[in-house]
């Protein structure tokens, strides 16, 4: 046995199981991890961005320059996105990258097939949350996930020149993708 305390986090909002279904499946759906309160902050500066005509629009957040649409991602630090991340890893969390995605609805263009963490090759624990800010729902921006696709490590993806800058996107789409809902 170690002489090191395990890690706890100051907000535990995940149950074991849901985190052995992390680690397992690859993926995790929590309705109602971010408090509707938390979320309203944030939409009032979103509904001001124009999406470029039928594709998605990203802000990122960057680290050189956080003031600029800090409004658009304080949600990276609400407590308890940090403490399931902090569940998951048993470790302190840090943000290390931060977007907002402004997808058209009705027949508006996302993000190509990609495998998360293709734009920095980020090593050891990293976590990439999705977080909807309105119900998923077919005729809107739909998310889809590839089940224990991280199982395979890295994947090789490609840029591509009809997106934003620094998108990557899969060589070859996953089987057994499908569509999360809410």
């Amino acid at each position: 046995m170690n002489d090191y305390p395990i890690y706890q986090p100051a907000v535990c909002p995940l149950s074991e199981e849901q985190i052995a279904q992390y680690y397992r499946e690859g993926y995790l759906v929590v309705p109602g991890l971010v408090p509707p309160d938390a979320v309203e902050k944030v939409l009032a500066p979103i509904k001001t961005i124009e999406p470029s005509g039928n594709r998605w629009t990203p802000k990122t957040f960057q680290h050189d320059h956080p003031k600029p649409d800090k409004e658009f991602h304080q949600l990276l630090l609400e407590p308890r996105l940090v403490g399931a991340a902090e569940q998951i890893f048993e470790l302190p969390a840090r943000v290390y990258y931060g977007m907002v995605a402004i997808v058209p609805a009705r027949g508006g263009h996302g993000l190509p097939w990609h495998q998360d963490n293709q734009y920095d090759q980020v090593l050891g624990n990293a976590l990439n949350m999705f977080i909807a800010l309105c119900d998923i729902t077919p005729d809107k921006a739909v998310l889809w996930v590839a089940p224990k696709s991280h199982l395979g490590g890295v994947q090789a993806s490609k840029q591509n020149e009809n997106t934003a800058a620094g998108h990557r996107e899969a060589v070859v789409e996953p089987e057994n993708g499908f569509p999360l809902s809410s």
